[in-house]
């Protein structure tokens, strides 16, 4: 039991790591549709790697992930108010 409950937070890990890197990208001087999915492959790995942590108290899970969707969106709303 113990075992599953590790491989399945190794997997949020990898999953957070990912979102991250994605995250960066969107943050990046690229072209703006690049940008762009970079952002929206962040705002759904982020999340997801947030709500997996099974050892993580229900409410810092989601104040994470809606500090991580906020965080996004209003970085994706400003790269497309610069186009």
């Amino acid at each position: 039991m113990e075992e599953q409950e590790k491989a399945g937070s190794n997997r949020a890990d990898i999953l957070g790591f990912i979102g991250l890197a994605f995250a960066v990208l969107g943050l990046a001087d690229v072209a703006l549709s690049y940008r762009l999915v970079c952002l929206t492959a962040a705002l759904i790995c982020l999340p997801m790697s947030f709500h997996r942590q099974s050892a993580w108290p229900g409410w810092v899970r989601w104040a994470l992930s809606l500090g991580a969707i906020s965080f996004l969106a209003y970085v994706g709303w400003m790269t497309m108010r610069e186009r």
